[in-house]
């Protein structure tokens, strides 16, 4: 494997580990945002402003593998509905 290919892969893999928190976070935002509260998923992102819904797709979008993991990790951390640490 050439060089190049070990830059770019690493550069992928960094970017991939650094969005994981940054996820997390977003994800977190979005279960505790009181619009979302007994509403339906549909009825949500229907209600977003235009702005909103870019900052969604470009943040849950581009990175999907992190998006991914953090999910995993938000719902191992709240299953009982109480966070752990």
């Amino acid at each position: 494997m050439s060089s190049a290919m070990w830059i770019i892969a690493s550069v992928l893999v960094a970017a991939f580990l650094i969005m994981i928190p940054v996820q997390y976070r977003y994800i977190a935002a979005l279960k505790k945002d009181p619009r979302r509260q007994g509403v339906d998923q549909e009825t949500y992102y229907n209600n977003m402003s235009f702005q909103e819904e870019q900052l969604h797709y470009n943040t849950q979008g581009w990175f999907w593998p992190s998006t991914m993991v953090a999910s995993l990790i938000y719902n191992w951390r709240h299953k009982s509905g109480k966070m752990t640490k």
